[in-house]
Order: structure tokens, then sequence, then C-alpha cells
């Protein structure tokens, strides 16, 4: 095996570093049609398994090529600007083993641990994090549908080597790796390897141009998050289109955020003129800034360009959005019946809104952390287990409510009828028992967290499943 347009240079990586090997050197079954180029939510193959593993932070990504097909890959991923830098380039000698490949990286590496990516294919977000956050107890651990090898394994420092110096095994593809770890759990006991069934619904591989439909429809399908209720994929059905046709032009997730946002401004302006028609306005606007609120997080998933930044200024967005509906909606209603009734109200909901953003937004850098993204459903785990808890209940089954996806069409409804009052009456009695409850989850959360590092071995548990 020989190197090819960087020098294997792997000598910074430290202890507890993950370094990833990504397979692009299978040979196409047709020179009419290149698998690693095969384009899957407008972005090659190759180029979402090497941004997907990018996501996973390791200190190194080992992209392994053949020397018919390489320079056409490396051409065709370099014209979208989006290939990392740094990105490591091996050139493997027709025939090169696996074994020989994780051989040479393990050598040029202190690494605690290798990932082996297969190039080929499209593969779920949550397999990459379940991959990247195992904890390594045992040698390998192996990613399968039923017999299928899904193409994503992790090996310990001590596996490597051994496949490394197992030169008899032959081990070439994915399913020779598969067969490699299957007689090392029957060599070595179960306790070596850590096998994981996932749905065929998690990944797709890509062989012929016909894999490409399929593929798409899965992309579409992981857009969907486990939290979203009836609302939010209603609101997907409009959303997801939208979303495919923005990502065939240089638009970013944060360029359709703020674009929401000011749509969302509208949308309070609207209700600050006041009238039923101005209202109306209002919340039809406010429904297109829930539809289109779905987009940037879509926008983001598809093109591979999701970031913690974006993740916020998207929450920040959304915080600003419950701002400019509810002081539009005591604006309008004030201004048309000159009753100061209406300031009150629209202060008592704006005090409430407030209290609610500000002990959100501390909670989710608490309890969420590296991955924001994931608040509300961590907290609704929370939040199930204390179920014995009347406000944490109460917050649990209702918490619907507010959210942006459902919020949205009750205030439509309540224009439509002309009782927009009685949404802004609602809002501030609903806004101030928000509060109420997150205060409380705050303390109850804190205390089981104080509880359970007093248990030895107390560990909560991922709420995230594939």
């Amino acid at each position: 095996m020989q190197l090819k347009k960087q020098r294997l240079d792997l000598t910074h990586a430290h202890s507890n570093a993950q370094v990833v090997i990504i397979l692009a050197n299978q040979m196409p079954w047709s020179k009419w049609f290149e698998p690693m180029l095969a384009q899957v939510g407008t972005l090659p193959v190759l180029l979402r398994a090497i941004l997907g593993v990018q996501s996973m932070n390791p200190e190194h990504i080992v992209v392994v090529f053949n020397r018919l097909t390489g320079p056409q890959i490396m051409s065709e991923l370099f014209k979208t600007q989006r290939v990392p830098a740094g990105l490591k380039w091996i050139e493997a000698a027709e025939g090169a083993s696996l074994s020989s490949i994780i051989q040479v990286v393990t050598a040029a590496s202190e690494c605690d641990r290798i990932l082996v990516v297969a190039g080929d294919r499209t593969y779920q977000p949550a397999l990459h994090r379940m991959v990247s956050e195992w904890d390594g107890r045992r040698g390998v651990l192996e990613l399968a549908t039923g017999s299928e090898p899904v193409g994503l394994f992790a090996l310990s420092h001590e596996a490597a080597l051994e496949l490394g110096a197992d030169w008899k095994s032959n081990v070439v593809t994915v399913r020779d790796m598969h067969r490699w770890i299957t007689q090392k759990a029957i060599s070595d006991g179960p306790s070596f390897v850590d096998f994981r069934l996932v749905e065929q619904d998690c990944w797709q591989e890509i062989s012929m141009p016909q894999d490409c439909l399929p593929a798409e429809q899965k992309l579409n399908r992981w857009l969907v998050k486990p939290t979203d209720g009836v609302f939010a994929r209603m609101n997907r059905k409009i959303s997801i289109p939208i979303s495919r046709q923005l990502i065939k032009f240089p638009i970013t997730p944060n360029m359709v955020s703020g674009f929401t946002l000011g749509v969302s401004f509208l949308a309070g302006v609207s209700f600050a003129l006041g009238g039923y028609w101005n209202t109306l306005l209002g919340a039809v606007l406010s429904v297109w800034a829930s539809i289109l609120d779905g987009c940037d997080g879509e926008v983001a998933r598809l093109k591979l360009q999701a970031s913690d930044f974006g993740c916020w200024l998207e929450t920040a967005c959304d915080y600003l959005y419950y701002f400019l509906i509810f002081a539009g909606m005591a604006i309008g209603l004030a201004r048309h019946s000159a009753d100061r009734e209406y300031w009150v109200w629209g202060g008592a909901l704006l005090f409430g809104a407030a209290a609610t953003i500000l002990l959100a937004w501390f909670e989710r850098s608490r309890l969420s952390g590296k991955h924001p993204e994931e608040f509300l459903a961590v907290w609704q785990k929370k939040a199930e287990k204390g179920s014995s808890n009347p406000l944490l209940y109460l917050g649990r089954h209702c918490e619907f409510i507010i959210r942006r996806c459902f919020l949205p069409y009750a205030l439509l409804a309540f224009a439509l009828l002309n009782l927009t009052w009685l949404a802004l009456y609602m809002s501030a009695i609903g806004a101030n028992i928000a509060w109420i409850i997150s205060l409380n989850s705050r303390f109850a959360f804190s205390a089981k967290s104080r509880t359970a590092t007093k248990r030895p071995g107390a560990q909560e548990a991922n709420p995230l499943t594939v």
C-alpha cells in the first residue's frame, strides 16, 4: 500500500482520541456509476460520510481510495468546497487488505480507538453518535441489521493492533470485517464484541443508481424528530419540500433562521395594527413562521451544516417569536379598544414569557450540554420520571400547548372567531404557570441529580434510542 496526496502523519493523536478510517476504495460495479459520488440531499455520498464523522470531532479522518477512481472522487469533492481541512488521503493498492490499512493508521497514531466507516452508505446521525460515544469496554463495536453489517465499526487500540497483525484473515471488504468479528466472538467469547442491532431504515447502501431513491426517502424521515407531535408532523409535510428546494441554492441554515424571524416580525406588526383583518393576517403569518421554523434545522441536517451556534440562534429566534406575537396582540387590542386592561394583561403575559424563556435558556445549557437540540427530549425524560410531582405532571402533558408548532394554530382559530382578547388572557395565565413549572422542574431535577450522585454507579440513561 502506498500513500498519496498527503503524508500520513497522525503523531498528534493523543490518548482517548479517535481516528476515523473512511473506506472509499471499492471498485464501482459500472464505469458509468460511481457510488461515492452519487448525490443524496445534493451532497455526494462520500462527502456525507466525511461530514457525518466530522461531527464526532475525531482527532483525524483518513480516507482510503484506489488509484483508478480516487483522483476523480477527490476532484469532485473539492469542487463542493466542503471538504474539511486536514483530511488525510491514502491510496490503497488494488486488493489491499483492511488489515494492512488499519496497521498503517494504528502505527502512525497513539489513539485510543479506530473507527471504520464504509463510504458508500448514508447513515442516520444517531448511528455516528452511537459509535462515537461507545464506552470501549469490549474490543470491537459493530452495528448490524440482522446479519447485514451497517458499515460502522469501532475498534479499541488493542483490537486494531490485533486485526492489523492478522494478515491471514484477508479482511478487504465490510463483509470480511463482519466475518472476522464474528469469528473473534466465537473464539474469544461474547465479551470481546459489542454487537448492536439497528433498523434497516437507519442506513442505506448505495451500489447502483436506483439505491438513491430509498436513500432520499430515508433522509426525509430522519428529518422528523422523536419529539415531534401531530402539529409538528403536519408542518413537516410542508417544510420538508420547501427545505428540499432551499438546499439547491447557497442558502445556509442561519439565513433561514433570519428569514423566519422576519416573518415573525411581520406577524407581530400585523397583530399590533389591530382590527379583525390585520389580526387574521398576523395569525396567518404566525402559522407560516411556525412552518418555516422547521426549515432551518432541516436544511442544516440535509446539508450537514448543523452547529451549536446555529442551534442557539434558532432558539433565540424562537423566543423572539413569542415576544413579537404577544406584544403585537396586546398593542393591537389596546389600540382598538382603548381599554387599559389589555396593557395590564399584556404586561403579565410578557413577564411570564420572559421568565419562562430565561429559565428554559439556562436549563437547556445545563440539561443538554453539548447537544442543545436534545433539550426537549431530555426534559421530557426527566419529567416522566418525576410524574409524582403534580407540577411536573402538568408540564409534561401540557407543554405541547406553548410549542411553536401548536400555538400559532390556536391563535389562528381565536383570530377567525374574533376572540383574540380571550387568547391574550389565556396566554397570560399560561405563561405565568409555565415559568412556575420551569422553576419547579429546575429544583426537582437538581435534587434528583444530587441523590443520584450519592448512589455509587448511578448513571442517567441516554434519552436517545435508534
